[in-house]
């Protein structure tokens, strides 16, 4: 064998043996890439001090590493006793952030940072020697992979991917052990090309991609197990809002029962009374009416948005659906000026079709002047692609002064500059657009010259073609 000018043992020629100096430039580049892999991530709020503090230790890598591949070009002091314990507090703090990512303050980081400081103070006070230095050094390094490593394979909490690395942890130990007994008894420094020192670095250059990538990956385990119980806290929210809501439902339409079939017996018991007082009985009954269309309309919301809602479609004459509709109301609104044609028909849900039907003319009925009239007019009209549509246009006149935003109109919770003087939610409109379109329909709002609203409710005609759009 052939010795170094410092004295090390060279390993026969045979023996494969690795550029140091090279070596060390792509640790650098290797710790700069990882940085920008870390920044890349960047998914979620939770994950930025994370980021922040892995991009850190990575920087102290590189730091350090270029410090020592100058040993040489600047003082020792600087390339030695400066790059080492950067590169080891980089370690260290790589190693914590896998182990715990979202708790810097514990027990463990504790016992990573002393075994830095402790490294370092003993690099600085006995190491003098090329052999010394490494020993020191990698004495530290394999201290804190062997800590992490257990702390990995320890914690009851540690996923598949945490106890991978603690493995990996584990594995890297005895090879930096061999480089250090090497060190310490040849004599060989960091930049001697012997068989230990390439496979050390070899190793190291390995373990931070594989470093790298178990951060990203427990960063992205992190944040779908932070998603996954977000997404379960909103189901049991929803689950208790939607027991709150059938339990006070429930108790109201038993309340609202009671003062309709009250009010309505007392409207008997009293038809001789004077108007005064038949009149609040009427007020009576219209409170009690709005009250039951409120209630309904949020259920039915309530249904359409946990996807509950049953379609049954079926051919429905519209002549038949709207006799119903258009009987005089007991307040004597007969006010619906009806041009159906006599085979006009749509298909749809019945239920659903008169749930539609009724809230556009009583959105018409209440928004328009009292002496007005409703226009209802039923036409057929085909679409771009040849199927037959059934449209129903309500229209009724408005002060301008009531006029609602259009591009609103449909939007939840939404009342024009007016609504305020009647009960309401603003959910009526928003309702019978989404049963519209459940049903393969659309509705349209628009404002002719004369200033009055109009609503064009279109569904699919009854027969072949309608049931083919």
């Amino acid at each position: 064998m052939a010795r170094f000018p410092d004295g090390a043992l060279a390993w026969p020629s045979i023996v494969p043996v690795l550029q140091l100096s090279t070596v060390l430039h792509l640790l650098v580049i290797g710790n700069l890439i990882a940085m920008t892999m870390a920044l890349a991530y960047g998914k979620s709020a939770a994950s930025r001090n994370p980021v922040r503090l892995f991009v850190l230790s990575k920087l102290l890598q590189a730091t350090g590493w270029t410090l020592i591949n100058l040993r040489g070009e600047i003082p020792l002091v600087l390339s030695a006793h400066v790059g080492n314990p950067l590169i080891m507090t980089g370690f260290a703090l790589e190693a914590g952030l896998l182990i715990i990512p979202w708790r810097i303050r514990s027990v463990l980081n504790l016992v990573l940072a002393t075994e830095v400081v402790s490294g370092a103070l003993l690099l600085w006070l006995f190491a003098r020697s090329p052999g010394e230095l490494v020993a020191v050094s990698g004495s530290t390094v394999a201290s804190i992979y062997a800590t992490g490593g257990v702390a990995l394979l320890a914690s009851k909490g540690a996923s598949r991917l945490q106890r991978l690395t603690g493995l990996l942890f584990l594995l890297f130990v005895p090879i930096m052990l061999m480089r250090v007994v090497h060190s310490a008894s040849t004599g060989a420094g960091l930049l001697d090309p012997t068989l230990i020192q390439s496979l050390t670095f070899v190793v190291q250059f390995s373990f931070l991609q594989v470093g790298t990538l178990a951060f990203v990956l427990l960063m992205k385990e992190a944040d779908d197990l932070s998603l996954q119980a977000s997404e379960a806290r909103e189901r049991a929210r929803l689950k208790l809002q939607d027991q709150f809501l059938d339990m006070l439902t429930h108790e109201l339409r038993a309340a609202l029962g009671i003062v309709k079939i009250s009010g309505s017996s007392l409207r008997l018991q009293l038809a001789d009374a004077p108007a005064d007082i038949l009149q609040r009985l009427d007020s009576m009954r219209k409170a009690s009416d709005a009250m039951s269309k409120i209630i309904d309309r949020c259920l039915q919301l309530d249904r359409l948005e946990r996807r509950e809602q049953p379609v049954l479609l079926a051919a429905c004459p519209l002549t038949t659906v709207f006799a119903d509709l258009a009987r005089p109301t007991p307040d004597g609104d007969g006010r619906l000026d009806l041009s159906v044609p006599a085979d006009a028909s749509v298909r749809a849900d019945r239920q659903l079709l008169d749930i539609m039907l009724e809230n556009l003319i009583d959105n018409a009925l209440k928004y328009s002047p009292a002496d007005s009239r409703i226009g209802l007019r039923v036409t057929m009209r085909p679409d771009e692609a040849g199927h037959s549509y059934t449209v129903i246009r309500i229209r009724n006149q408005v002060r301008p002064s009531a006029l609602p935003d259009p591009a609103r109109i449909f939007e939840r919770y939404y009342r024009g500059p007016e609504a305020h003087e009647f009960t309401g939610t603003g959910l009526g409109l928003h309702l019978v657009r989404s049963l519209a379109h459940l049903q393969g329909g659309d509705i349209r709002f628009d404002i002719d010259n004369e200033g009055a609203m109009e609503f064009e409710l279109s569904l699919p005609a009854a027969g072949p073609e309608g049931r083919a759009a």
